[in-house]
């Protein structure tokens, strides 16, 4: 049995189909499930090759299929997507709902269980690649190792397609057994966002289809709390990475205090108010008044507890953007929020939100983030929104003396003693 979630919006004229597979994974499963999750990408028994996979899209009216891999803080998931018309916007209503699913289900079920060495060795280089390029963008790399120092050794510490060491050592028949654990010991998510008119038993339909799926979990039911975190540290961390670069990268490490559920919101509004728009404080500050960085944003991490701040700097502005950065912390402690702060951070996150309404994968990533954070499936974009418009500079005062700073990393040289 699988469990399957619908969103219906008739201003759509497609479906977006969403197969998820979730699961504790360690390091080396993380390592094997990126690897699997691209193997899967490219044929079944079905279809042997990417010519034959797209041969049989266009014949769908051209639909969309993809494997994707993210992170839910410790959990993992491999997605399995495909995107195809209502059958009211296709000549003589040409229903193409259910030889789409009928892919999807043979893109994951009916496979060449061999996992044929060769095509193993491919994808093995190909997640390779991406494991070895994630230091050329200096600052992602930044984040990246952020998540990696404050997080270790949760999961979510471990890069997103695992680690070099892992990747390079799974053998086929390794590779082979993870699939089956992907089968056998997920949480499986249906989530069907669209145009759902004359559909109304799609439900029984997908159930048909997938049929030999068989869901280890529902989505309350993993071993995993969102909310658990390490620890309260009371030092804070500085580390140092050399790199051959011109530009030089600070990142802060915060990690939230004693969150609940309800914290989400207002979290969300002082992540927007410290540095996540145009006109946040480190924006205007940092980067705008003091000249210190090229650009300077936060990101708030739903799933973990944390907010990462990250910015591009000169070295020799080390010292002094670390001080404004910490001044701007303690100004959100002390209340230091101007009205016009408050204000359009709030216009900016309701505006995003409205935002998310018009498409399709925005509302199904939606949907699946909130099973795993709040166990809720009914949370509108509306109530999200009534819900930013409740917060108060209060709530965001509160908040912000609950947030301390981890770690300091420094990516590019070392610090002025």
């Amino acid at each position: 049995m699988i469990n399957c979630y619908k969103i219906n919006d008739e201003k759509f004229k497609s479906i977006y189909f969403s197969v998820n597979f979730t699961m504790n994974s360690n390091e080396q499963e993380i390592s094997q499930n990126a690897i699997l999750a691209s193997v899967l990408s490219k044929s079944s028994k079905k279809f042997k090759n990417q010519s034959e996979i797209e041969k049989y899209l266009n014949n769908l009216y051209g639909a969309n299929f993809d494997v994707n891999v993210e992170k839910f803080g410790d959990l993992y998931n491999i997605e399995f997507s495909i995107e195809c018309v209502n059958k009211k916007f296709l000549p003589n209503n040409e229903d193409v709902v259910k030889y789409s699913l009928k892919f999807l289900h043979s893109m994951i079920y009916e496979q060449d269980l061999s996992f044929d060495s060769e095509i193993v060795n491919r994808e093995k280089e190909y997640i390779l690649d991406r494991i070895r390029s994630k230091k050329d963008d200096k600052l992602k790399y930044g984040v990246i190792k952020t998540e990696e120092l404050i997080c270790a050794p949760d999961n979510f510490s471990v890069f997103l397609y695992g680690s070099e060491e892992y990747v390079k050592n799974t053998t086929s028949a390794e590779l082979y057994n993870r699939y089956l654990g992907m089968l056998n010991s997920s949480c499986i998510t249906v989530i069907v966002s669209g145009n759902l008119s004359g559909y109304d038993d799609i439900e029984t339909e997908i159930k048909d289809i997938f049929s030999d799926a068989n869901s280890k979990f529902s989505y309350n039911e993993l071993d995993y709390d969102t909310h658990n975190v390490n620890g309260e540290k009371n030092n804070i961390e500085e580390v140092n990475e050399k790199s051959d670069t011109n530009q030089s990268v600070i990142t802060f490490g915060l990690r939230v205090k004693d969150t609940t559920c309800d914290d989400f919101f207002v979290l969300n509004l002082y992540n927007a108010i410290l540095g996540a728009t145009p006109s946040s404080k480190l924006f205007q500050n940092v980067r705008e008044k003091e000249s210190l960085a090229y650009t300077v944003r936060s990101r708030f991490y739903r799933f973990k507890s944390i907010i990462i701040i990250y910015a591009g700097i000169e070295e020799k502005n080390y010292e002094k953007a670390k001080q404004v950065i910490e001044k701007e912390l303690e100004d959100m402690k002390n209340a230091k929020i101007s009205d016009e702060e408050f204000n359009a951070s709030k216009s900016s996150i309701i505006a995003d939100l409205a935002e998310w309404k018009d498409s399709k994968i925005a509302l199904s990533k939606m949907l699946i983030s909130n099973l795993f954070v709040y166990h809720n499936t009914n949370i509108k974009i509306e109530t999200m929104i009534e819900k930013i418009k409740e917060v108060t500079l209060e709530d965001v005062v509160n908040v912000a003396n609950r947030i301390n700073v981890e770690k300091i990393f420094l990516l590019g040289g070392e610090t002025n003693e």
